[in-house]
């Protein structure tokens, strides 16, 4: 049976290990100092790791950072509202397509209000069908594409923004 629940400090070396084993594919951009960055918000408090276990083995994690560590880059995406940032969703590969990463972005943007935030922003290549899916599912619609040659080496080297209003007018 599967369990969700935030991840204690002490099991950040556990995700380091997951994420480079079952993150890398040619959509992900994953520099080992970016996941260390991602990794030590979670450890102050400026970010949350929500973790998905089968019988307490590991098989998904997600990251999302407060809206006081959200990337400046993301600000345009916000119209002047707190928001909260996505930057990570690994699923074991021997358990993708059971909507588990679908199950981790709905329990991050149920816990977004509680942050202080009224919109949730998660990216993606635009490329990635798979990733695409499992936000539309959890609620997330497109903001915009964009060219990220620092980020996308392969394919189209675009990114898609995609963005979850909490209280629509």
């Amino acid at each position: 049976m599967l369990e969700f629940r935030p991840a204690s400090n002490a099991e950040l070396p556990e995700l380091k290990r997951f994420i480079f084993e079952h993150g890398p594919n040619p959509w992900n951009h994953l520099p080992e100092i970016g996941v260390d960055e991602e990794l030590s918000l979670v450890a102050c408090n400026s970010g949350c790791a929500m973790i998905a276990t089968d019988v307490q083995q590991l098989v998904g994690f997600a990251i999302f950072y407060y809206p006081q560590a959200l990337p400046e880059k993301y600000q345009k995406y916000t119209q002047s509202q707190q928001a909260i940032y996505i930057a990570e969703v690994v699923v074991h590969r021997d358990y993708t397509g059971r909507g588990i990463g679908q199950r981790l972005l709905s329990l991050i943007v149920t816990q977004a209000s509680n942050a202080g935030a009224a919109v949730c922003l998660i990216d993606r290549h635009e490329e990635n069908l798979a990733s695409a899916g499992m936000m539309r599912k959890a609620g997330f619609v497109e903001l915009e594409t964009y060219l990220d040659l620092e980020r996308r080496d392969y394919g189209s080297r675009k990114t898609t923004v995609m963005g979850y209003q909490l209280n629509p007018d």
